[in-house]
């Protein structure tokens, strides 16, 4: 992942309510499945096994999200444990085929949770971050990023 990847998804993660927690993991899993592809058509496999294990940590984190007393939950689990079986055979058997087929199930995932998104009004989890305003200002061309901090000491008092 690239540094202005880590940097645009830090920014969504600290903006972020439930809903968009999880389509950033998504679409996190997503990224390094597909670094893994590229790094297996380079054939860089020490690079194509650590991307894959990266995605399947964040698969971790989406199984370690689910709320098993609610029938839908069981299903999602199975899904990801199917989905991690299906990385561990990419990853031993060096057959980029198997991370295609995951890749199609997660952004069909991935998009059944951006329009939930639409609907959800919850507020971001994270309290105390800094907001953060991009836009055009006078210089064409150019994006600006504003930072706006809404507490002046951030929790430390001298």
């Amino acid at each position: 992942m690239t540094k202005e990847q880590i940097g645009n998804y830090t920014r969504r993660i600290s903006q972020a309510n439930e809903t968009q927690m999880i389509t950033i993991l998504y679409e996190m899993t997503l990224d390094y499945m597909q670094e893994a592809k590229r790094s297996y058509y380079s054939s860089d496999y020490e690079s194509y096994d650590k991307e894959l294990t990266r995605a399947q940590n964040c698969i971790n984190e989406l199984m370690r999200s689910l709320d098993t007393s609610f029938e839908v939950a069981r299903i999602f689990m199975q899904i990801y444990i199917f989905s991690k079986r299906h990385l561990i055979s990419a990853a031993i058997r060096k057959d980029e085929k198997y991370i295609e087929d995951i890749i199609k199930i997660f952004e069909k995932l991935r998009d059944c949770y951006i329009e939930l998104e639409k609907k959800s009004n919850a507020k971001s989890l994270v309290t105390g971050a800094q907001y953060v305003y991009a836009g055009l200002t006078y210089g064409p061309g150019h994006l600006n990023e504003m930072v706006a901090d809404p507490y002046s000491n951030r929790g430390f008092k001298a």
